[in-house]
């Protein structure tokens, strides 16, 4: 009733990838160093933002649950992005400095624009 599906080209297992290499490990790191220090001091002033305005009597509700939701909303993108198809067949420490390179640009240009205005 249904055609069968084409074999594939090479049956053969894909080879298993090396393990990463300390110089690898260390790059990663320091990719992800900027943007975790950013973030993190992105999320020191909302929590500060949220303790002023419940000390002035007003709720720090609405402050919190933005800063959540534009986290969650990256955590979903960079989940997304690691798991999609073109970057599965990467190793994995490689998926993780694209995924440091393609992040870096926005908490940073958060924090300056944060500190310039």
């Amino acid at each position: 009733m249904f055609p069968a599906l084409p074999a594939p080209a090479s049956s053969a297992p894909l080879p298993r990838p090396r393990p990463a290499t300390t110089r690898q490990v260390f790059l990663v790191a320091l990719i992800w160093c900027v943007p975790l220090a950013a973030l993190g001091f992105l999320g020191f002033l909302v929590l500060m933002v949220a303790m002023w305005s419940a000390a002035s009597g007003e709720s720090p509700v609405s402050v919190l649950l933005g800063a959540a939701g534009v986290l969650a909303v990256g955590a979903a993108a960079l989940t997304g992005l690691y798991h999609s198809p073109p970057l599965r067949r990467m190793v994995p420490m490689n998926r993780l400095a694209l995924l440091g390179v393609v992040v870096w640009p926005f908490p940073v240009i958060t924090l300056a624009c944060v500190f310039n205005s």
